[in-house]
């Protein structure tokens, strides 16, 4: 019996034809005359169904000749070449298997980001020639060396702000990358803003001199803000899998040029009929607006699957809303099925988040509900908010003598002289030694009892988290008790408080996992180093010496 005859089909990166080769020019004469009822139910790239190559390359398994077929049955696609033009612009200008290597929200995200970018040229172009005429250029008694002076102060103090801040903030750009790319925006046009109106102050020298300073620590702190915030997105947009980080930073870049150089271009034919004051303002407004409006609407159009202290507060408060205190406490194995449910997903999360939030506020979800503000870091913040009767081994004994890997405290007052207790929980994450084997301790296998050398344990360490949700169902706890009869203000109140929202907390968090897992059912990650919750670095405390166990 004959053997089929088979086709080998070379495609790109990208997925689209390349080449086709063939044993002889008569298969692939029979090839290429398919009927065309054959070529419509069996869609192939050989055909002219709107994705026709180029050529044809068929190699003999003899002499390795080549033929090239320039035609398909004889005829060929009119739209052939606009195709073949916008496939080797995806090539170009996309990361390399795109769709598939990024995430669903990337093309949103840089359609805004482009056309901000080009709005930012052409405001850059009106405040680069503020600064021209700022040092002197055009005026007949300005020197040379006063104006390498001036650039040589505004690059100092630019580098100086980039190093404190960067020093400052530099923890924070990945789990904040999207209000801190914003800002930077913000930032920058400041800069602008400085610069443009520099010149209007020739006859103070050291009032000019001022402004052209603030604009490079303004455009100083934008860099590292961007780029920071940047390299976060960029890891959030590629595939884990089929995508690759270094390939979509590399053609984010492509963009950007190709951008610049069109807003560079459109700025040179516009910004020589900008003169007047009025024009000058009229348009740098104009393109401010559009700047950060385009801006706004890229950073809000990302779904971060990551859990940051603002996600964390709308994902838990509505966990909250829709269930009972006594199902969060006792009841949470019977209900399983319901429980994804009642967990928002990143995109549902991504309609109630603000750009702009205030950082460690402890909002219930996306009202204007604000309970407090919590910090995670050194011990001795925690230390001293501490009353003058609870010692540091009551604290720890609290919460199962260290091993629930973090402890905290609160206080409550008015703010601003506002009615209504506003709480300022403090919390630092605790190491506790188990047999010698600190790997132990750092994961929830010491807390819950978890195999150390389950996958659980080796993927998953949420003290972080369970600390974050903690502080906000206490200050939810005592908000609720500060507005009716409850007592917030004794010591043994203050630990029934701890104690009770910690059971709630071990409900959630206990060893079947099952609000970890209805997270990651949800579209959430969970993995080691992906929880963005503690702000900066944190000390390592351990708990040191015997401590007798007891009743958490």
């Amino acid at each position: 019996m004959d053997s089929a005859h088979l086709v080998l089909e070379e495609r790109d990166a990208n997925g689209n034809f390349s080449k086709a080769f063939y044993d002889n020019a008569l298969d692939a004469e029979k090839h290429l005359a398919l009927p065309g009822d054959r070529r419509s139910s069996n869609p192939d790239p050989l055909h002219d169904l709107g994705r026709a190559p180029s050529r044809i390359v068929e190699v003999s398994a003899n002499d390795k000749s080549v033929y090239q077929y320039l035609s398909i049955g004889g005829r060929r696609p009119s739209s052939s070449r606009v195709l073949r033009v916008l496939q080797f612009l995806i090539s170009v200008f996309l990361p390399t298997g795109y769709p598939d290597s990024v995430t669903s929200d990337y093309v949103d995200y840089q359609i805004f980001d482009s056309i901000q970018a080009f709005a930012s040229t052409i405001a850059a172009l009106i405040g680069n020639r503020a600064v021209l005429t700022a040092v002197g250029v055009g005026d007949k008694n300005a020197t040379s060396t006063s104006a390498m002076f001036i650039t040589g102060l505004q690059e100092t103090l630019g580098r100086l702000a980039t190093i404190s801040f960067a020093w400052k903030y530099g923890s924070t750009l990945e789990q904040e990358c999207k209000k801190f790319r914003f800002v930077a925006d913000l930032v920058y046009n400041a800069g602008v803003i400085c610069d443009v109106c520099a010149p209007y102050f020739g006859v103070s020298r050291s009032t000019k001199i001022f402004f052209l300073c603030c604009s490079g620590v303004l455009k100083a702190v934008c860099g590292v803000m961007a780029n920071g915030s940047r390299a976060a997105l960029t890891q959030h947009f590629t595939d884990s899998e089929r995508g690759s980080i270094s390939d979509v930073s590399a053609k984010d870049a492509s963009q950007e040029t190709v951008i610049s150089l069109m807003g560079m271009l459109v700025g040179a034919i516009i910004v020589p009929y900008v003169n007047t004051d009025i024009q000058i303002w009229t348009t740098l407004l104009l393109l401010i607006t559009v700047h950060l409006t385009t801006n706004y609407w890229a950073v809000t159009s990302v779904v971060m699957d990551t859990l940051n202290r603002q996600r964390v507060n709308i994902v838990f408060a509505y966990l909250m809303d829709q269930t009972s205190p006594l199902m969060l406490e006792s009841d949470l194995l019977d209900h399983q099925s319901v429980l994804p449910s009642r967990i928002l997903s990143p995109k549902e999360v991504v309609k109630q988040e603000r750009v702009l939030e205030r950082d460690g506020l402890l909002r219930w979800g996306s009202g204007n509900t604000i309970l407090g503000h919590a910090s995670i870091g050194s011990f001795s913040e925690v230390y001293r908010i501490l009353p003058s009767g609870m010692t540091v081994n009551e604290l720890l004994h609290l919460f199962g003598d260290g091993k629930a890997g973090y402890v905290l405290w609160f206080e409550h007052g008015r703010v601003n002289g506002r009615k209504g207790s506003f709480v300022t929980v403090r919390g630092a994450l605790i190491d506790v030694n188990h047999a010698d084997d600190e790997d132990y301790a750092n994961s929830d296998a010491a807390y819950y009892g978890v195999n150390p050398e389950s996958k659980e344990a080796a993927e998953t360490d949420t003290r972080e988290l369970r600390a974050w949700v903690h502080a906000l169902y206490l200050a939810k706890s005592i908000r609720a008790l500060h507005h009716g009869s409850g007592d917030v203000t004794s010591l043994t109140a203050a630990r029934d408080h701890v104690r009770r929202t910690l059971k709630i907390v071990d409900g959630l968090f206990d060893s079947s996992g099952l609000v970890a897992d209805a997270l990651r059912l949800r579209g959430w990650d969970l993995s080691r180093g992906r929880t963005m919750v503690v702000s900066g670095s944190v000390p390592r405390i351990s708990v040191r010496g015997h401590v007798t166990s007891g009743e958490r």
